[in-house]
C-alpha cells in the first residue's frame, strides 16, 4: 500500500494538500480548522461543488403523512432518519428511505445522492426478511 497526495478544495476556496495511504477501505482525513461533520469529498473528476446551504426536502409515508425537513448536503441518510423519528416517524432502525425507487444507504450523504431542494423521499417500515 503506497502513499498518495490529494488536493482538497474547501467550500471557501482554500486548497489543502493531503498525503494519505492508498486504501480501498478507508481514507483518514486530517483537515485542520474544518468541522469534520461538514467535510464532503468528491473524488470523481468534474464533480459539482457541494451545496452547503440547508435545503428543504419532503419525506412521505405510504399512509400519506409528509415530513418537511431542512437538511445540508453533508448530512447522512441516518441523520435524516433521526429527523424523521424526531417528528414522530418510525424508529430509525425500522426505516428504509427511498429516492425514485432506490434504497438510500445510512452512511451516504444528501450530497452523494445529489438530492436537491423540493425532493420527495419515501420512508417505509423495514421489512423483517422472514
Amino acid at each position: 500500500v503506497g502513499a498518495m497526495e490529494i488536493l482538497v478544495k474547501t467550500v471557501k476556496g482554500k486548497t489543502i494538500n493531503l498525503e494519505v495511504d492508498d486504501s480501498s477501505e478507508t481514507i483518514d482525513i486530517k483537515i485542520y480548522g474544518e468541522p469534520i461533520s461538514q467535510v464532503v469529498m468528491h473524488l470523481a473528476p468534474g464533480s459539482a461543488p457541494v451545496q452547503c446551504a440547508a435545503i428543504k426536502i419532503f419525506v412521505s409515508t405510504l399512509k400519506g403523512k409528509t415530513f418537511n425537513l431542512e437538511v445540508k448536503g453533508s448530512e447522512t441518510i441516518k441523520q435524516v432518519k433521526n429527523m424523521i423519528h424526531d417528528q414522530g416517524g418510525p424508529p430509525v432502525g425500522k426505516q428504509t428511505l427511498l429516492l425514485q425507487g432506490v434504497r438510500l444507504a445510512d452512511s451516504r450523504t444528501i450530497a452523494h445522492y445529489n438530492i436537491k431542494t423540493g425532493a420527495n423521499l419515501v420512508v417505509m417500515s423495514e421489512l423483517c426478511g422472514c
